[in-house]
């Protein structure tokens, strides 16, 4: 059962006998021949084939949750359960340096981007949102309590929810979105079902609507995760299918940053992976108004030579 824990695409398909094992710049490997995704079970691969997005383009990017007020030099995109049998959600968490500017990276790039930073990161607003939106990306921090993932949201001043998302609040939010990614810790984990696979964060977005997760398999480091979070929507709003985006993702990560897979296979993509409909982009914003100024300058200049000519 811990195959479905394990990522393929970093699988090697050719190296040199004498190369270090852990001379990773030489080694070829499955993503870079074949784009790679997966179904985390034969129930949700007919739910999801069944789905059909009928939902606005709206994009909703959630980050940079309020955690703590010290300053970690590195962070984790996770957090560290204490030991402490009378209060179970009695966590220490690092805060995430990088987040809010993958969230501001990525809204760069498209022109109908709603996002939740920082006081605004709340549990209350993400479920306000999630319905309406096609694609949801949550940069926070995720955890197990008991073999069941949880993510965290900004304390919310109203206290309406206490901050800790769980897959039971996750089915009742009725989504209707193209593509869910998790860019935090192990959200990909779970208790393992023989039947079902993985019991966790993605299985509950599944159920709830979502036509496609991007999920983590381990604890991801938070600059390069934001790195390779720019990429991934980068080449997304350049047209390529969902798989495709993270498996060009994937290739320019190492060749450009690190070629450990550590660092650039823990995200794995389920579910549907064609390209997303209705995305609107910020280059095809800057098109139009390039458009729109060509025309504004042909009609300036036809009517200054036609009231040239009628003097």
């Amino acid at each position: 059962p811990e195959l479905v824990l394990v990522p393929f695409e970093f699988l090697v398909t050719e190296f040199k006998e004498e190369d270090s094992p852990f001379y990773y710049d030489n080694k070829k490997y499955l993503i870079d021949e074949y784009a790679v995704s997966y179904s985390p079970s034969a129930s949700i691969y007919i739910l999801q084939k069944k789905m059909k997005q009928t939902n606005e383009d709206k994009i909703l990017l959630v980050g940079d949750p309020q955690i703590s007020d010290k300053d970690f030099a590195l962070s984790y995109r996770g957090g560290l359960l204490e030991d402490d049998s009378f209060n179970a959600r009695n966590i220490v968490l690092f805060p995430l340096k990088y987040s809010k500017e993958e969230i501001q990276n990525v809204n760069s790039l498209f022109s109908n981007g709603l996002t939740l930073l920082s006081n605004d990161a709340t549990e209350q607003k993400f479920k306000e949102n999630a319905s309406q939106s096609s694609i949801i990306h949550l940069s926070t921090h995720s955890f197990l309590h008991k073999n069941q993932p949880l993510i965290i949201f900004s304390l919310d001043k109203n206290k309406k929810e206490d901050g800790y998302l769980e897959s039971g609040e996750i089915l009742q939010l009725k989504l209707n979105s193209d593509l869910v990614v998790l860019s935090s810790c192990r959200s990909g984990l779970g208790e393992i079902d023989e039947a079902e696979g993985v019991i966790g964060m993605q299985k509950a977005f599944f159920e709830a609507g979502a036509k496609s997760v991007v999920v983590s398999l381990w604890d991801v480091n938070d600059k390069y995760t934001s790195l390779f979070m720019r990429s991934f929507y980068k080449y997304i709003s350049e047209g390529y299918d969902k798989s495709e985006a993270l498996r060009k993702a994937k290739i320019f990560f190492k060749q450009n940053y690190s070629a450990n897979p550590y660092y650039w296979s823990a995200f794995v993509l389920s579910g549907d992976v064609s390209k997303i409909q209705n995305v609107k982009t910020a280059s095809s914003n800057y098109l139009l108004f390039i458009l729109l100024g060509v025309f504004a300058s042909i009609f300036a200049i036809y009517f200054a030579r036609r009231k040239s000519s009628l003097r």
